[in-house]
């Protein structure tokens, strides 16, 4: 082998030993991706996990920049990510809780609005923006009114309430089609339940009533949510009487402590949200669902003894009904009939309501059986109803409740005259009594005392633990 031959050989060995470094380093270095990849992917994962139970990467262990041996503690984070609130959408109906369909729309803004649809642009505070069903605004289908400022409000001054003109938070979306427009106002539900409570109970009553109030009043709208019996009007409830009457009543701030109080709280049964019905007055006891005629009765509404609200007018009251307003009233339900010989009680449920009402007629005897078609038959339209404290009230289109008795009055002939109805309380009696729970606060009961007392086998539990934002 010449002297050429043995340096080829020499840088051939040389070579080879580079490549083989070379070959170490690189495979040291895929190793080292690898492994960071796979930590990349359980941080991501941990990621996920920790979204998942609303807390982010903050619970995620963080890596120590001080040395090992450092004494200093850290102080505790014990701050906690803030919740996301829960978003109620509130269609808000005419005048009189008729309809759906407004003919026009002005609103007044209390602090500065993005417009969003067809056209951008700002509704500055103080300016106001009126809208008909031929508004070139409305031009894309509808028109969302964003507020710059959570405590800004729009003043809707088409609209009258009992407070007046309602002033409502959040954004305020008018939708236009061939029928009209329809207004949907989106807010948080605290916020929301701030404008409920006060149109539900008066905001003089004891705080603890108001917070068993507040408590119903969340839970009970946590169950229409759900339900979304609006959504397709955009809506999830209505402002009437037929979900909860929202914003009837001015914000007073009894009723914002009782809300803030206990926010977030709702009454479960067996780790869902019962329909957390409730009522004005009860007659000394109250219902099951048995008055709508429930397949399955609720386990959470038994029927229970309930003298705290005995001393309030509505508690007992009496009433007459002439036999010409109950034929008015019987031909709405039943237009072929055109004579009525009697009324019969023919069941009375657990809580004395009135089940089943036979009503006699020329065309053969028509049944009711819910509370609501018996108090609608009954309606003593133009007459007056005396309460337990002599003072007198205006019949309406329903009798004040289904807890009552039928005195019959006949003519010398034995045509029917009419009846004296004697009853009590007010409303459908399922439930809480709202002056009960006044009477129990007014004697030192919390709101939880309150709550066991009128729901069976409840507990409380969170809005964010039962329904996702």
């Amino acid at each position: 082998m010449d002297w050429k031959q043995k340096i080829k050989w020499k840088l051939f060995v040389i070579l080879m030993a580079l490549l083989g470094i070379l070959v170490v380093w690189f495979a040291g270095k895929a190793g080292e991706k690898k492994g960071n990849a796979e930590k990349e992917m359980l941080r991501e994962q941990a990621v996920k996990e920790n979204e998942w139970a609303s807390l982010l990467s903050e619970t995620e262990p963080q890596e120590k920049e001080e040395p090992e041996d450092s004494l200093e503690e850290k102080p505790e984070n014990t701050e906690k990510p803030e919740e996301e609130e829960q978003q109620i959408q509130v269609l808000l109906m005419t005048n009189g809780y008729d309809s759906y369909y407004h003919t026009e729309v002005t609103v007044q803004a209390q602090g500065n609005y993005e417009i969003q649809g067809n056209g951008q642009g700002w509704l500055k505070d103080g300016e106001t923006l009126q809208l008909k069903g031929n508004s070139p605004e409305l031009s894309g289908g509808s028109v969302k009114l964003l507020p710059e400022n959570p405590e800004n409000r729009l003043k809707v001054l088409s609209l009258t309430r009992g407070q007046g003109n309602p002033a409502y938070r959040g954004s305020l979306t008018i939708y236009g089609d061939e029928n009209g427009l329809r207004m949907v106002n989106e807010l948080p539900l605290e916020q929301y339940l701030c404008a409920v409570v006060p149109s539900e109970m008066p905001s003089s009553y004891p705080q603890e009533a108001l917070k068993a109030q507040a408590v119903c009043a969340r839970t009970y709208a946590v169950v229409q949510m759900q339900a979304g019996k609006r959504k397709d009007l955009g809506a999830q409830v209505d402002d009437s009487v037929a979900f909860q009457v929202y914003g009837n009543s001015q914000e007073a701030d009894s009723s914002k402590e009782a809300v803030e109080a206990t926010k977030g709280e709702i009454l479960l049964n067996e780790g869902k949200p019962i329909t957390a019905y409730y009522f004005s007055t009860s007659h000394g006891k109250t219902s099951t669902d048995e008055v709508w005629e429930a397949s399955v009765p609720s386990a959470y509404l038994k029927s229970v003894s309930c003298t705290y609200d005995a001393k309030e007018p509505w508690f007992q009251w009496e009433t007459e009904l002439s036999a010409e307003q109950l034929l008015e009233n019987a031909v709405v339900m039943f237009p072929e009939v055109s004579k009525i010989q009697g009324l019969e009680i023919k069941e009375t449920g657990e809580g004395d309501a009135v089940l089943n009402l036979a009503l006699h007629t020329d065309q053969g005897s028509k049944e009711l059986r819910s509370e609501y078609a018996i108090r609608s038959l009954l309606a003593p339209v133009g007459s007056s109803i005396i309460r337990q404290d002599g003072s007198s009230v205006k019949g309406g289109n329903l009798l004040p409740s289904a807890y009552f008795t039928l005195e019959e009055s006949r003519g010398k002939d034995g045509s029917l005259l009419g009846y004296q109805i004697a009853g009590g309380g007010y409303g459908h009696g399922v439930g809480m009594s709202q002056n009960g729970a006044k009477g129990m606060a007014e004697r030192g009961k919390t709101y939880r005392e309150i709550l066991s007392y009128f729901y069976q086998d409840v507990e409380l539990g969170k809005v964010q633990d039962i329904v996702n934002p």
